[in-house]
């Protein structure tokens, strides 16, 4: 039998997202062009997904695979396309985006997607996905870039940079963070950087921002102004450059920034260039 043969409802569905050029169809949305019921609006789906005409992304929500796919219909499970439809609104960050952006050398196997929705990818893409839920007033800094001919949300280089030293864990720790900002060094907006440090008002992540600007790739300094603007003031509490529960409190401290470099020069790499 050809699984790619369609019914006259089926064809229905199928050929007016066509048309359309429409990727992303819902139960609702099936229900709609049909007039079926929800029951048979379901097993419509369950059969183009069982056809390779769909498939799904999340529950009531599915993907068309189109006519030129080919007879055998092998679906497109590019995660960058799958992932800008799971929620609303999204963008790509921390690993993911500072790979997009060439300055996380390592592929990473999971993909972030940063919301301020309240969402969770179900089981069947739980180790493909992961999700981090920010509040509305800190879900800012993306813009739009198009890969492999998908248009994305993605964040800027210099929100995917405070993102990564805010969630190390998320691009590859500390070390991952420091080259990172090695690989974005040159081309930083230092403005932007400041602002989007200023709207997130968390005076621990300035401090460890302005150390790495200062001790990673000093041959590209910082701007003067835009380091006394966030310097340490007197009697600031020491903050730890890496996560206190993985290399603890003790280290060197930075006078300037107020950062207790817990972390040997090993596990600190970054382009061959800190100091």
């Amino acid at each position: 039998m050809d699984v790619r043969s369609l019914s006259r409802t089926e064809a229905k569905v199928v050929l007016s997202l066509e048309s359309e050029g429409t990727e992303v169809v819902s139960l609702a949305e099936i229900r709609r062009r049909t007039g079926a019921s929800p029951g048979f609006a379901r097993k419509l789906a369950h059969d183009l997904v069982r056809k390779s005409w769909l498939q799904r992304v999340r529950q009531g929500t599915y993907l068309l695979n189109p006519g030129r796919y080919g007879p055998e219909a092998v679906p497109n499970t590019d995660p960058l396309r799958i992932g800008r439809r799971l929620v609303a609104p999204y963008y790509f960050g921390y690993a993911t985006a500072a790979e997009l952006h060439g300055i996380f050398p390592r592929a990473s196997r999971v993909y972030y997607i940063v919301t301020p929705t309240r969402w969770v990818p179900g089981e069947r893409l739980a180790d493909r996905f992961r999700t981090v839920r920010l509040s509305r007033s800190r879900f800012f800094g993306s813009r739009p870039m198009v890969r492999r001919g998908v248009r994305l949300e993605v964040s800027d280089v210099e929100r995917t940079v405070l993102d990564c030293l805010d969630r190390p864990e998320l691009a590859g720790g500390i070390a991952g963070v420091s080259h990172i900002f090695a690989l974005a060094k040159p081309g930083l907006d230092w403005s932007r950087l400041g602002s989007y440090l200023d709207r997130m008002k968390n005076r621990s992540l300035t401090l460890r921002a302005g150390y790495l600007a200062e001790h990673v790739r000093p041959s590209i300094p910082a701007p003067p102004s835009w380091v006394r603007a966030r310097m340490a003031r007197a009697g600031e509490p020491y903050v730890p450059l890496g996560p206190a529960r993985i290399h603890g409190r003790r280290g060197v401290r930075d006078p300037r920034w107020h950062v207790i470099r817990n972390l040997a020069d090993a596990q600190l790499f970054a382009e061959g260039e800190i100091r």
